[in-house]
């Protein structure tokens, strides 16, 4: 069997031999913006192949790149392993370069960056949104009684070639993909067979959002096809007599190129990515988080890693992005002393990483504040010792002192004379000039709204992450973004606490670019009554809990032509659920702490009816059938 060193080690210039597009120039300052592949080199593990990402073999769309849309020549190095082998676990193809051309122009995952809504659920395919021409696509599809070229290499090692291969018989023939697009007519279940509330659907299979437009529309299909959910199958191929795995062009039988094009979506064999060190493992519900040091010093970089995992224990890669972020990580030390409001980045291993660095020694909670596509909004907490000198906690003491400045701004503090749990309490940060006490109106957008809101209990149990609202004195609150204009000089919110105790206020603002932070202690008295752990059931109503989870569940079912009653029960005053609204009915009905509030609804023919909260946060649906 011949290996990939034997097809990579050519002499300059010779493009004729092996699969390479050598360029012919030796001039050094040619070479450096030259298209084509500039070198391969070898050692013992790996092939390295040289180029600035240019060609003048264009395979067209396939080269779809929505991830650095470079401006000119780039000095790129591809390391693909010299005698590539099966994983024991498959890695999903990273988001960004899964392989190379054999023209050097780097094979990027056609999953895109851009998502619907950019929520990051329903991805839009890159290849199919392009354009491009390519006269040699064109003919690598075409028609042929040949085996086709290679194409490229994946980054696990394994060859890439055009669509046409040698089945179990020693026959030439069109490979198939085993990937298929869903019957969809609506985007509420992902392929995994994730159901989605309302808030996480897909736009509906229409002209605009045709079928096929999302990588999520497709599903593999074990034996629907030639190729296994690698894009790839064991086979002899010219290059390789004895037979090697190798990826294929997928396309129809016309011709055109279909999902996943080339590489699946994970690889089929060990590829060397960047992965974060994983020691120490801790696990918080669903989610694990890692470090890259078994010994956690203060005053070093650490190296944070989380996963997340669905219901059925898999691993969850895509987040959806809440104010403009997969992940919100809220670090503090015990004693409330120590802030800090970092956002994990995706990683390959379907992970989240961030650097972080621990100013003292002590113990210190870590938030991560996440939903996952089918769930409602989660928090995953951690708690980590942190090694160092000593370091003396300073405990929490209320705060008298209501305005205080930061960023050369004043922010005046002010709330209800007296918090207490169990109800619906509006906040307000005022916001005027150091310099001149006149309004501040020239805020940025930061993170998507003009400010956050962090409170977090003494115990460290309670944790709540706010945003700001429109008509926060108005009977219905709606989660305000950043609109263009200028910023309002009174930041406002509603919120509630479970529990009487001393709770610490971050608020969070972007002026000039540069981000501000101030913070509060207040005290919360207990509340007027206890709030009711078990309600009794409702007859003949479809009950509804509404918690900081939002909805559930948030998706009910009634019989058409058939008066519907909802018996919403909201559990407490933390989150944000002070109404339930059906646009479509023009009907609100307040939601108060703690009790239930029932909602007639008058008989409908079939179809959906949506409800939402006054803050437009939590959303469910009423499947009528």
């Amino acid at each position: 069997m011949r290996t990939l060193a034997t097809l990579l080690v050519l002499a300059a210039g010779a493009a004729a031999q092996g699969p390479w597009v050598i360029t012919t120039s030796t001039n050094p300052a040619v070479r450096a913006i030259a298209p084509e592949v500039h070198a391969v080199r070898a050692d013992d593990r790996f092939v390295y192949i040289e180029s600035a990402g240019l060609t003048l073999h264009s395979f067209g769309p396939l080269e779809a790149n929505q991830y650095d849309h470079p401006s000119g020549p780039r000095a790129l190095s591809f390391r693909i392993p010299r005698n590539p082998k099966p994983a024991a676990v498959h890695a999903s193809a990273p988001l960004g370069i899964i392989g190379v051309f054999v023209t050097g122009v780097p094979i990027y995952n056609p999953i895109g960056t851009a998502s619907y809504r950019d929520q990051n659920i329903w991805h839009r395919d890159a290849v199919a949104a392009s354009a491009k021409a390519s006269p040699l696509l064109a003919s690598l599809t075409a028609p042929n009684d040949r085996h086709s070229p290679i194409v490229g290499f994946a980054l696990d090692g394994y060859p890439v070639y055009g669509p046409f291969g040698q089945d179990a018989a020693g026959n030439v023939r069109r490979m198939k993909s085993s990937y298929r697009l869903r019957a969809l007519t609506r985007r509420n279940m992902l392929p995994d067979e994730t159901l989605l509330p309302p808030a996480q659907e897909g736009p509906a299979v229409s002209p605009d959002f045709p079928a096929g437009a999302f990588a999520e529309d497709y599903e593999y299909v074990p034996g629907a096809g030639d190729l296994d959910e690698f894009n790839g199958r064991f086979a002899k191929t010219p290059e390789y007599p004895g037979g090697t795995y190798a990826y294929y062009l997928a396309t129809a039988s016309g011709g055109a190129v279909v999902w996943p094009y080339m590489i699946g979506p994970r690889f089929f064999g060990d590829a060397p990515l960047d992965t974060p060190a994983r020691i120490m493992v801790h696990h918080a519900g669903k989610a694990d988080l890692w470090t890259d040091r078994a010994q956690i010093e203060a005053g070093e970089p650490l190296r944070l890693t989380l996963a997340f995992h669905d219901s059925k224990g898999r691993t969850i890669r895509f987040l959806e992005k809440v104010h403009e972020q997969p992940v919100h990580l809220i670090v503090m030390s015990k004693d409330l002393a120590e802030f800090d409001h970092i956002h994990p980045e995706p990683v390959a291993g379907d992970a989240f990483s961030v650097a972080h660095t621990f100013p003292h020694s002590g113990t210190y909670w870590l938030y991560a504040d996440y939903t996952a596509p089918g769930e409602p909004p989660s928090i995953a907490r951690f708690a980590l010792d942190v090694a160092g000198d000593p370091h003396s906690p300073v405990p929490p003491h209320r705060d008298t002192e209501f305005t205080k400045t930061a960023g050369g701004v004043r922010i005046t503090f002010s709330a209800p004379a007296e918090l207490r749990a169990g109800r619906d309490l509006p906040l307000a940060f005022t916001l005027t000039s150091a310099e001149n006490d006149q309004p501040v109106a020239d805020l940025d957008p930061w993170l998507g709204a003009w400010g956050h809101i962090i409170i977090v209990g003494a115990n460290g149990e309670n944790f709540i992450h706010a945003h700001p609202l429109e008509n926060a004195d108005a009977a219905t609150h709606t989660h305000m973004a950043a609109a263009p204009g200028p910023s309002p000089a009174t930041i406002r919110t509603v919120t509630g606490f479970r529990s009487a105790g001393t709770y610490k206020i971050w608020f969070q603002f972007q002026r000039h670019g540069k981000l501000a932070t101030t913070a509060w202690v207040v005290k919360v008295t207990p509340p007027d009554q206890p709030v009711r752990e078990n309600i009794p059931p409702l007859f003949n109503s479809i009950r509804v809990t509404v918690s900081s989870a939002g909805f559930e569940p948030p998706r009910l079912e009634t019989e058409a032509g058939k008066e519907t009653r909802i018996a919403f029960t909201r559990t407490d005053a933390q989150n944000c659920a002070s109404e339930v609204i059906f646009p479509e009915l023009k009907l609100r009905k307040p939601l108060l702490p703690g009790e239930t509030t029932i909602v007639d609804l008058p008989a409908r023919p079939s179809g959906e009816l949506h409800f939402a909260c006054g803050a437009g946060m939590y959303r469910g649906a009423l499947v009528i059938r």
